[in-house]
């Protein structure tokens, strides 16, 4: 989770407003089995807000040579 995580700030940080990084680092907050699974589309017993940051976060396409 460190690598995809990593990777997903590093492409989206500087695009990211206020309010945005304070989701990003409640995101950032949540336990990788948690994260893992809700990337995945695998069930959760953690609800999730519907913000911008973890729409963009559902949707990156992680690259190994990031």
């Amino acid at each position: 989770m460190d690598k995809l995580l990593g990777a997903f700030t590093k492409k989206y940080i500087n695009q990211l407003n206020q309010d945005e990084l304070i989701d990003l680092e409640k995101l950032l907050d949540i336990d990788d089995t948690s994260l893992y699974n809700f990337f995945n589309g695998i069930d959760n017993e953690i609800k999730f807000d519907e913000t911008n940051v973890l729409k963009l976060f559902k949707s990156f396409k992680y690259n190994n040579e990031d």
